[in-house]
């Protein structure tokens, strides 16, 4: 009895000495298996929030194809560059700064960022308001990350000296007038009417322009060179997939609209039961993104389809997926979002928008200090998560999310025509239609 009375006393203290000692151990080296159960502990919004922050669909990024690029060029201390602001929504103005960027690469030129040129909210029409006033615009954190870019070009592109706005260099007189710069005055040559066609010899044709406006035996003080907006003019695969796969996102939306984005896309993930996980990038039997583009700017520029066109290709798309929810983004007019609403309905489809899912009272009063533009940066990055996403190819908002989520998931590109119907770009993942050759000039030209 007293053995038996003995041994239990020494299991009572051994048993949980063991558990105690397997768990540490196992958790220790499995630090994976911590983490996640540490989750299980942690907000479960809050969490999807902070996953979708910092894990991109494009995984992690990767700088060094920039390193490389930057290594090779020559670098020219007090030589400016800037660029005229553009204007637009998200995918035309990214562009529009990202050719900027790489032609002050190419110059080897210190670099005064572009603005951003704010629509009026009252006519989104006019997407040049007072334009007979002098055009400065919003700066870039009107739509990007600054804190991203200048990390990201101090980082591997530290040859580039960056400058948020002429305001930052008030204190050198020379940089107040500049030489004007364009395509056409650098002599390059275009194929399709846009697209540089060997743009190996444009560092040479830029710096005769250079010499020969400011001949550097006569520089006394740092010159600026100001180049008008280019927008689809650098065939993206010259400088290599690696490059072409990561140079856009040195521009990345910001902060705050990404965390709007998470946010809806949680509500969505909840409400529809989608079992979304923002760490594993796409799931394709999510949602249907579509990007309905029949807005009053839309609609004034005779190159977009009509509503019945677009909408007709969007409902087919959606109702062959197999899959009945679509989240619509909303680049549209009010009738026209009705009216989809209410068709997809007859498909027993069913549609949301933005501010259907950000009910948050936080989130909305946030959304709603938006302009229409930067709302848009919330749509995008919740097509971005789409598991199909459709638009036209008129569009550069369609044209970018396409290109991004290729080079995210490795997709293949095909060019179909069935019927009359044309599709320009699709893969597994995104389908664009429409007819033209924009759409193709922007599919050779768009760094995503």
């Amino acid at each position: 009895m007293l053995a038996s009375s003995q041994l239990f006393n020494l299991l009572k203290f051994a048993v949980p000495l063991i558990v105690i000692i397997w768990t540490v151990a196992y958790f220790t080296t499995s630090p994976s298996t911590y983490r996640e159960y540490l989750r299980t502990f942690k907000d479960e919004k809050k969490l999807f929030i902070s996953d979708f922050l910092e894990h991109e669909v494009d995984g992690q990024f990767d700088g060094s194809s920039i390193a490389d690029l930057c290594k090779r060029k020559t670098w020219t201390p007090g030589l400016f560059l800037s660029c005229d602001s553009p204007a637009g929504g998200v995918g035309n103005v990214k562009n529009a700064h990202l050719n900027c960027i790489r032609f002050a690469i190419e110059m080897g030129a210190e670099l005064i960022l572009p603005g951003i040129i704010r629509r009026n909210d009252k006519n989104l029409a006019d997407v040049y308001p007072n334009a007979k006033a002098p055009i400065r615009g919003d700066e870039m954190d009107y739509f990007f990350d600054m804190d991203h870019l200048n990390s990201s070009l101090s980082t591997y592109c530290p040859q580039l000296r960056v400058y948020r706005s002429l305001n930052d260099l008030w204190e050198v007189p020379s940089l107040l007038t500049a030489y004007p710069m364009s395509i056409g005055e650098l002599g390059i040559q275009l194929v399709n009417t846009s697209i540089i066609e060997k743009p190996s010899p444009v560092s040479t044709q830029i710096k005769t322009y250079v010499n020969q406006k400011s001949p550097p035996a006569d520089r006394k003080h740092p010159v600026r060179f100001n180049m008008r907006v280019t927008n689809w003019v650098w065939p993206t695969e010259s400088d290599g997939a690696e490059f072409a796969r990561h140079f856009g996102r040195i521009l990345r939306v910001r902060t705050d609209a990404r965390e709007l984005a998470a946010a809806a896309l949680f509500n969505l993930h909840k409400r529809f039961n989608l079992r979304i996980d923002p760490r594993q990038g796409i799931k394709n039997d999510s949602f249907v993104g579509v990007h309905l583009r029949t807005e009053t700017d839309a609609a004034s520029n005779d190159k977009f389809p009509s509503y019945e066109e677009q909408a007709a290709y969007y409902l087919d798309y959606a109702v062959r997926s197999g899959n009945p929810l679509v989240f619509l983004a909303t680049g549209a007019t009010q009738a026209n979002i009705t009216a989809f609403v209410e068709r997809a309905r007859d498909f027993n489809i069913t549609t949301v928008l933005k501010k259907d899912i950000l009910f948050d009272p936080e989130y909305k009063a946030a959304l709603d200090k938006f302009s229409y533009d930067q709302r848009s940066l919330v749509d995008y990055e919740i097509l971005l998560r789409a598991g199909l996403m459709t638009g036209t190819s008129e569009s550069p908002f369609a044209w970018n999310l396409a290109m991004r989520r290729r080079n995210a998931y490795d997709g293949s590109s095909a060019v179909e025509t069935t019927g009359g119907d044309y599709v320009q770009f699709k893969d597994r993942f995104s389908t664009i239609f429409g007819k033209g050759e924009a759409g193709r000039i922007m599919q050779a030209t768009i760094w995503p």
